[in-house]
């Protein structure tokens, strides 16, 4: 625990080693016991809980969190001198209980200790990476969901290849560092964590080393295929741009990509001619999967685009750059997500009616407009409607207007701390700023402090 810079406490008895580690937002609960209860004789038992709750959001990333420690537990055989691995979820509590009984004995037990007690090192945060991750389906996690996957383990292809998306998260993240639990792994798994560092570095580095490493002969076929779909998931558009490059037969065909469960290229609707039925095939796809797996051909038709913004409007970026300088694709964008105002076209962020149809969606959406429209003060009252914070995304020269930022500050004092610097220490716009709105003061000595 030391060694591992765990604060936590310990509690030992003659028959019996209680360790509790609060790491983050979640805790464990480590109990080693000599003759557990109902004849379950040496056990390793292992209490982990969270702040589930069910008005957050952010929920599933917690799950997936457990759901791989116990596939990881397994997977480094943590259960190899036991009667195996049992788990039991308690929704009240919070908490998911993990045990392995009948240890062989107490150096048998003490080494699934020294093992669990790396492992859970590492749960540390990542919940807030699963959560981000486009395997983390937000929706199918609950604690009646979990208590089935735990049950089934890695049975499926489809959950193997989640966890070895984990893994790949976890490697492809923290480059500079293997994971602690790495040398417990299998030497495959070990391998792969490998790959995916070598990998990492090589997006980060050139798209020439990217290409040199996967083509060359150090690495499988099956592997390549492997690291492919998880790269897939982590970032689509480089993803799809990548499958090309691998298999150029594909240039300027008319396909989509199944949304990756397993470690091979599958095709929702494979390369073809866009016309008759295949179009209709590639218009459904699109509908039920979304933009993110599409050819750059596919990308470019409006036909299909068109209708698939309309059902996701977040995936403005994947459009390619014609139709993202289209007013029809953006503004189905941007009516429904305001910030995807990011990826319109340099011409539309500079048009009224597309930027007000983003800001009536999201205030914020303003900071992506041109700087001619962020000087329109009309379209910027719009925006501080919702509240004084966005006008922060005005231009300069209105944040240096002075009668404009007087008026706004008669309104609201908090529209001082948005003024221009040469404002804010301009002492006769302070003093008007004071005959104005005495409530100003607050915000003139904040300011004023800050110097």
């Amino acid at each position: 625990m030391a060694r591992l810079e765990f604060r936590g406490t310990v509690i030992h008895m003659n028959n019996a080693l209680i360790v509790t580690l609060p790491l983050g937002n979640h805790k464990s609960v480590i109990e080693l016991l000599e003759h557990a209860e109902a004849g379950k004789g040496r056990t390793l038992r292992l209490t982990f809980s969270d702040t589930f709750d069910a008005e957050w959001d952010f929920n599933a990333g917690k799950f997936m969190r457990v759901w791989f420690l116990v596939a990881l537990l397994k997977a480094i055989e943590l259960d190899k001198n036991s009667d195996g691995i049992k788990t039991r979820c308690n929704a009240i509590a919070g908490t998911v209980t993990i045990e392995c009984s009948q240890m062989k004995s107490r150096p048998s037990m003490r080494e699934a200790f020294e093992k669990l007690i790396v492992v859970l090192r590492d749960m540390k945060d990542l919940d807030h990476r699963f959560e981000k991750s486009r395997i983390c389906e937000k929706n199918q996690w609950n604690f009646d969901s979990l208590a089935q996957r735990l049950d089934s383990g890695l049975a499926t292809e489809a959950d193997r290849f989640v966890f070895q998306h984990c893994l790949f998260t976890i490697s492809y993240t923290y480059l500079h560092r293997v994971p602690r639990f790495y040398p417990f792994l299998s030497d495959h798994q070990q391998q792969f964590i490998e790959h995916v560092q070598c990998f990492s570095r090589c997006v980060k580095t050139s798209e020439h080393k990217l290409l040199k490493m996967l083509m060359s002969g150090e690495i499988a076929e099956d592997t390549r295929s492997e690291l492919l779909q998880h790269y897939l998931l982590e970032d689509p558009q480089n993803g799809t741009r990548l499958v090309v490059l691998l298999h150029p037969h594909l240039e300027d065909q008319y396909f989509v990509i199944k949304t990756p469960r397993s470690g091979r290229l599958e095709f929702d609707v494979p390369p073809g001619q866009p016309f008759g039925d295949y179009k209709e095939k590639v218009r459904n796809s699109l509908l039920k999967q979304g933009l993110k797996y599409a050819s750059q051909r596919v990308l470019n038709d409006k036909d299909v685009v068109l209708p698939a913004i309309k059902e996701h409007p977040g995936e403005l970026e994947y459009v390619s750059k014609e139709l993202g300088d289209d007013s029809d694709v953006v503004i189905a964008s941007v009516t429904r997500v305001g910030g995807e105002l990011k990826y319109a076209s340099h011409r539309l962020k500079n048009d009224e009616k597309v930027v007000m149809a983003a800001v009536a969606n999201d205030p914020a959406a303003l900071g992506f407009a041109s700087e001619r429209i962020k000087s329109d003060k009309d379209i910027v009252n719009r925006a501080i409607a919702h509240s004084i914070i966005y006008l922060r995304h005005a231009s300069h020269a209105v944040l240096n207007d002075r009668e404009y930022m007087l008026e706004l500050i008669e309104q609201n004092p908090r529209a001082f701390e948005y003024a221009a610097f040469q404002l804010k220490n301009d002492k006769s716009f302070i003093d008007s700023a004071k005959q104005r709105n005495p409530e100003v003061n607050k915000y003139v000595r904040a300011f004023l402090a800050k110097l």
